[in-house]
């Protein structure tokens, strides 16, 4: 179903995407040196530029609230591309802004941290769909300043039916994400949200037909490689909390490729506003049945942390990439296992399993050279200074 609906969005049309279009790609193979690829013309700019490098998207968290796909967030926050400040791709960063990134974007791996932890804790008391509703419910305070300003009610919405379908996508992303994060050892759940960016490349070649070298199908095919070590079919039985995170997974890389059709057309910050509250909705029905609200002080602190935790992860990805480089930044996004498996340690006492942290070194690998080639290919397609 998720597949089926990129098709459909993107059937009967190529969509060019070109050097320097910041937008929803870290560059375009620009030279027959580089996987044998050629540049096409470039588009177009919208005057709302966002920077979401794909490298980082992995996670169970609405992008406009803590992801970096923050194609909606970057529309409206200060500091953010769409704003002034220089994006990925860019142009060269000095060495003291792209360390300035790289602090910034561990920040962002500590809030991560905090909030899976935070979800684990939840889970002990609530559903983990109860947990998804509130954090959308919650999250909806990001369209205040749109409501405020009067730009919310000024959107437009070309394809309604897609903004309808990243919604839901992003819905059942958090739960499943959630319901993962609560069956698994954290550090098993966040290596499987790390196929993200494997999805994204795989699903970004085959149907919307963009150039994907051998270098980077290898890493494809090395990171699934890497998934299968860690499910092991046929020598376990099968775990529904694993097939959970890896949807969770697809889920957000589809709901990522939509993006880049209904945002080029309707904007990023209509990307957020539908996003938002379609996932709100979505997750509402699904919270219905096993309905109950936090009644102890102690959970309702365990909710702030929850959503100040997003918000800061959201704040520190925006700023890691609009400081630094993204080829240099992004390897340090997986600091966040790093974090997380210590967390998991310290304050579960969880220990992953072995074939978890081999199939996770694998997985990181693959990311890491699909995050390396597009650096090369971006650097070779920027110009000149």
């Amino acid at each position: 179903m998720p597949i089926a609906l990129v098709w459909l969005a993107c059937a009967g049309r190529r969509p060019a995407f070109a050097p320097g279009d910041e937008l929803w790609r870290q560059g375009t193979d620009p030279t027959a040196s580089l996987e044998k690829e050629q540049p096409v013309p470039a588009p177009p700019r919208s005057d709302l530029t966002p920077s979401s490098p794909r490298t980082l998207d992995a996670g169970p968290d609405l992008p406009s609230s803590g992801e970096v796909n923050s194609e909606a967030a970057n529309a409206v926050a200060p500091g953010s591309p769409a704003n002034g400040a220089v994006g990925p791709g860019s142009g060269p960063k000095s060495a003291s802004d792209n360390l300035v990134g790289a602090a910034w974007i561990l920040a962002s791996g500590l809030a991560a941290t905090a909030l899976y932890v935070a979800v684990e804790t939840l889970s002990q008391t609530l559903s983990t769909q109860m947990i998804a509703f509130l954090r959308t419910l919650l999250g909806l305070w990001v369209l205040a300043p749109m409501a405020f300003s009067g730009v919310l009610w000024r959107l437009r919405l070309t394809r309604p039916w897609l903004h309808l379908a990243r919604g839901v996508l992003m819905g059942a992303a958090l739960n499943l994400g959630f319901f993962a994060l609560a069956n698994l050892p954290l550090a098993t759940a966040t290596i499987l949200f790390f196929l993200a960016p494997i999805f994204v490349t795989a699903l970004a070649g085959l149907l919307f037909r963009e150039s994907v070298g051998p270098w980077r199908w290898g890493a494809v095919g090395v990171g699934f490689i890497g998934a299968l070590v860690i499910l092991q079919p046929g020598a376990a039985p099968v775990n529904v909390a694993m097939l959970a995170a890896m949807l969770c997974a697809a889920c957000f890389s589809v709901a990522l490729l939509l993006s880049r059709v209904i945002a080029r057309e309707d904007g990023a910050q209509a990307v957020m506003a539908t996003s938002t509250a379609v996932a709100a909705v979505v997750c509402l029905p699904v919270a219905l049945p096993v309905w109950r609200m936090p009644d102890t002080q102690v959970e309702w602190l365990w909710v702030a942390v929850l959503v100040a935790a997003s918000s800061l992860r959201m704040y520190a990805d925006i700023q890691a990439y609009a400081k630094g480089e993204a080829g240099f930044v992004a390897p340090f996004s997986y600091m966040r296992l790093l974090f997380v498996a210590a967390a998991g340690w310290w304050v579960f006492n969880q220990a992953p399993e072995p074939n978890a942290l081999i199939g996770g070194a694998v997985i990181v690998a693959a990311a890491l050279v699909i995050a390396y080639r597009e650096a090369q290919i971006r650097r070779a397609a920027a110009p000149p200074s």
